[in-house]
């Protein structure tokens, strides 16, 4: 099992309207919007205790792209195989 960790990047408020327009862009569009680094594969999640309300909070995880980072070597947890 791999496990992959993140980081919360961002949290701010914005009308469900926007979120619903933010929420379109691509991973390189929000990365370029919040000034996220290149390597982060970002992830929206909109949270409200308001059913009524118009604003959410919105929180963007930056997951580590593994497009952009790769393991060093032997970092896989194999052993290598008897030759």
């Amino acid at each position: 099992m791999r496990l992959r960790l993140f980081v919360l990047a961002v949290t701010l408020a914005m009308t469900m309207a926007e979120f619903i327009e933010v929420q379109k862009l691509a991973p390189g569009d929000l990365r370029t919007r919040f000034g996220l680094s290149p390597s982060c594969d970002p992830s929206l999640t909109a949270l409200t205790t308001d059913p009524a309300a118009n604003l959410v909070t919105v929180a963007i995880d930056c997951r580590d792209n593994p497009a952009t980072t790769s393991p060093p070597a032997g970092a896989s947890g194999e052993r290598p195989r008897p030759k």
